[in-house]
């Protein structure tokens, strides 16, 4: 649990101020799709049709926000998402989960964060107190559904999209 010295902190830097106030009651979380090699890579082709994919899975659940690190990789799994809904891909820095939580902790809306295989179990158990298995580097089908309230749930399926690789043809 933070501090309030810490809060007003972590709130006082000029990212905080950026962020929009959005009111969460369910949760979605995925790790970015499949990605290319690099520093900052952008998403494969396997990486972009999984993107697509999972634009098409919440095509039939109404999203109020769409968030994604500032790593090409989240941004591009998560805008597939947002262009069909119409709706802005806000960012959130990995680093600063507590101030993730603050911006969705208001019970009303859902919500899909996409974050990285060492950062989505870690703001399931931040959101929810649920402890989830790590992901490892081969795990990009996971969705993870957070329901909020008095009695938190988590609910994790995976993605039916599966993606053949060049090289196995």
């Amino acid at each position: 649990m933070l501090k309030l010295s810490q809060a007003l902190a972590i709130c006082s830097s000029m990212f905080c101020l950026w962020l929009p106030q959005v009111n969460a009651q369910t949760l979605y979380l995925v790790r970015h799709a499949e990605k290319l090699s690099g520093a900052d890579p952008t998403l494969s082709a396997c990486g972009q049709a999984r993107a697509e994919a999972l634009a098409e899975y919440f095509q039939a659940i109404p999203l109020q926000a769409v968030y994604a690190t500032p790593y090409q990789r989240t941004q591009q799994t998560a805008a597939a998402v947002a262009k069909r809904q119409q709706l802005t891909v806000t960012s959130y820095h990995p680093d600063a989960p507590e101030q993730l939580k603050q911006q969705l902790s208001s019970a009303n809306h859902t919500v899909l964060i996409v974050g990285h295989s060492n950062t989505v179990p870690a703001l399931v158990k931040l959101f929810s107190e649920i402890d989830v298995a790590p992901l490892t580097e081969q795990d990009y089908d996971l969705l993870y559904k957070v329901k909020l309230g008095d009695t938190p749930s988590v609910t994790i399926s995976r993605q039916k999209f599966h993606c053949q690789s060049p090289l196995s043809l």
